[in-house]
């Protein structure tokens, strides 16, 4: 039925939850399987920095966000590798997620984008509206949103 699924994840437990749903359908279907990880651009502040130089502290707070990344995708492909898929694909972009899932879902020539009910962004979705919302809204393809 479908034969490209993008699954969006964020770590958050409904992202898991998607992650496993999207590879039991692509390991059902033989269908190609993308696993997509939006992240926030960290802006350092002046006021972070003299923290940092103060503190002693070495590195980049970009680092511990890249860390959290490569968790969040490893995590992903583990899901994955128990479906039986061998090779998933992974991307991560940088910017707004809504935006970036449907952008990516587009070029990609996803049929069917995969995301969690409820990420991270929980406080922000009350008040903005979720991202599984915006992305259902934007994407002109199939969109399933796991619980």
């Amino acid at each position: 039925m479908f034969k490209k699924i993008l699954c969006a994840v964020d770590g958050s437990k409904h992202a898991q939850r998607a992650a496993e749903v999207a590879s039991q359908m692509a390991a059902e279907s033989g269908a190609d399987l993308t696993f997509l990880t939006v992240t926030k651009e960290l802006k350092v502040t002046d006021a972070v920095r003299r923290y940092m130089e103060v503190e002693h502290l070495t590195g980049s707070p970009q680092y511990v966000l890249d860390e959290m990344t490569e968790e969040i995708i490893s995590e992903a492909k583990d899901c994955a590798r128990k479906a039986g898929i061998k090779n998933p694909k992974t991307e991560v972009k940088v910017g707004n997620p809504a935006r970036a899932i449907v952008s990516f879902a587009e070029r990609s020539g996803a049929d069917l984008i995969v995301l969690g009910g409820r990420g991270h962004g929980d406080i922000e979705g009350l008040l903005l509206g979720s991202v599984s919302h915006k992305v259902a809204n934007l994407a002109k393809c199939t969109v399933m949103t796991v619980r």
